[in-house]
């Protein structure tokens, strides 16, 4: 006697596999989704406000409230709320120790930038060039970042100090101690070691596009190094270290935290004075004076790197 198929075993009578079963659920989503692409996709003006809004409103939020602000303090007199004047901006122009000022200023970021581009140059070059370890190298390079800035600059404090741990490597070798905490050069050590990651990825990121063959071809044809780094490699990166340079320059324009801790009171930068204008005179419109005077400057420096570095963000060589 033949057996009746079952109908409650999936389908096992007639030999089959078990039907899926169908997630409601999951399906309603895709439905929801599909049915909001199609919405977007009809209106592109409101497609690019939806994927452009969110991040413009961020920069609104934190960045141009926050700069108007301060834009609206530096005309008022003494204090928040006081008469609207021209004085903050002319006491900080025409006084010739807050030029002074920004021209130590200026001479270290510059100093710092040249250090840190030629140092991350070389180190990026051989990474890319003559390493095959290139990911334990980067990390190496940006394991810096996993500690605190302000340990960082203690633990250097504690290397340059008299005393300390460089001038006892000295004394064991049988050098003078050099004691070079508080000195122009410790600044410089110091923003050299903060800034030289930040230098080193574009860097990189501009080496790795370069084709290995145009550098072989410039040798072949007879030209030595220095005029294939000069005529080949560096056109070909220009990019990158337009980037590097700015990633340094900016940041080593207004801090205030290394030269405070490693330079002491003997290099004063302009963003000790700002920073001093608001924790210690609590004379803000002052401050917001002199930091809308140094932000017209960075705005400069941005477009004038974005004119020469021929799109200032690009990987590559090749100019927009």
């Amino acid at each position: 006697m033949t057996e009746p198929s079952r109908s409650d075993d999936g389908g096992a009578g007639s030999g089959g596999d078990p039907e899926p079963v169908t997630d409601g659920g999951s399906a309603a989503v895709d439905g929801r989704v599909s049915d909001l692409t199609a919405f977007l996709r009809e209106r592109p003006r409101l497609r690019t406000l939806s994927i452009a809004g969110p991040p413009y409103g961020i920069l609104v939020f934190f960045f141009a409230i926050p700069l108007l602000a301060m834009l609206v303090v530096s005309f008022q007199a003494d204090q928040i709320g006081g008469a609207w004047t021209l004085g903050n901006y002319v006491d900080f122009l025409t006084s010739d120790t807050y030029l002074t000022v920004v021209w130590r200023t200026f001479l270290i970021s510059v100093q710092v930038t040249a250090i840190v581009a030629a140092v991350g140059y070389a180190l990026a070059y051989s990474i890319v060039r003559f390493s095959r370890r290139t990911t334990l190298l980067l990390l190496l390079v940006i394991l810096p970042f996993w500690t605190s800035y302000i340990i960082r600059m203690y633990a250097w404090i504690n290397i340059l100090q008299s005393d300390g741990v460089l001038d006892s490597i000295l004394n064991l070798v049988g050098l003078p101690a050099v004691g070079l905490l508080y000195t122009k050069t410790a600044v410089l050590i110091g923003f050299t070691y903060v800034w030289l990651p930040l230098a080193v990825l574009p860097f990189y990121a501009s080496l790795t596009n370069l084709d290995g063959d145009l550098i072989e071809a410039s040798k072949d044809l007879g030209a030595g190094p220095i005029r294939t780094f000069l005529s080949v490699t560096l056109p070909m990166t220009i990019n990158g270290v337009i980037t590097g340079i700015v990633l340094v320059f900016i940041p080593t324009f207004g801090s205030f935290i290394t030269p405070r801790l490693l330079g002491g009171t003997n290099n004063v930068m302009i963003g000790m004075v700002i920073e001093n204008q608001f924790k210690s005179a609590f004379n803000w419109p002052f401050g917001a004076a002199i930091g809308m005077v140094i932000s017209v400057v960075v705005v400069a420096l941005l477009l004038l790197a974005t004119r020469f570095g021929g799109g200032l963000f690009g990987a590559g060589g090749e100019t927009s």
